[in-house]
């Protein structure tokens, strides 16, 4: 009973994590004209969708992009369709290719992209942008890139585990 209420706990301090990540980490440790974006949350969902079981990876998907969405966001479903959608990508591409830790790590890092690049192209859209692409590269998607592999670096083999031992035990 307790097991089931494992993955919603992790995720949920995630989420919590995640928002006040910049405010604990010490400011010298980045440059300060960078943005390192966090997407700790949409790696581990990705994870869940292929380790251990797709339609709740992708029901946490959901549920944790309109929870982004209402918290963090003025327009609702962007993350809700985005998380939900990249989650599934990644699941497909991982029944392609292997399901290693490199592989799916990779995948998990290319869904990062492409959920930035979506979010960059819908604040385009809508005139709220204020980065021309070559800054978002190099302002953003390079430290977001680095922040998350590190992230990847650190907790990919132990969630992977925690998955898979959820997985038997379910």
């Amino acid at each position: 009973m307790v097991k089931r209420f494992v993955l919603p706990f992790i995720l949920s301090f995630i989420f919590l994590f995640e928002s006040s990540f910049v405010d604990l980490v010490p400011a010298d440790i980045f440059h300060k004209e960078n943005v390192y974006v966090p997407r700790f949350l949409f790696v581990l969902i990705a994870f869940i969708t292929v380790y251990f079981n797709k339609p709740m990876g992708l029901v946490y998907g959901a549920i944790f992009g309109l929870l982004y969405d209402i918290v963090y966001t003025e327009i609702l479903g962007v993350y809700l369709f985005l998380y939900t959608l990249i989650a599934y990508l990644i699941s497909w591409a991982s029944r392609i290719l292997q399901t290693n830790l490199i592989v799916i790590s990779f995948l998990s890092l290319i869904g990062i992209i492409a959920l930035e690049f979506c979010v960059f192209g819908i604040n385009i859209a809508i005139g709220t942008a204020s980065l021309s692409i070559e800054q978002f590269l190099q302002i953003r998607i390079v430290p977001t890139l680095l922040l998350n592999s590190l992230f990847l670096l650190v907790f990919a083999y132990p969630f992977k585990k925690l998955l898979g031992k959820l997985h038997i035990e379910e």
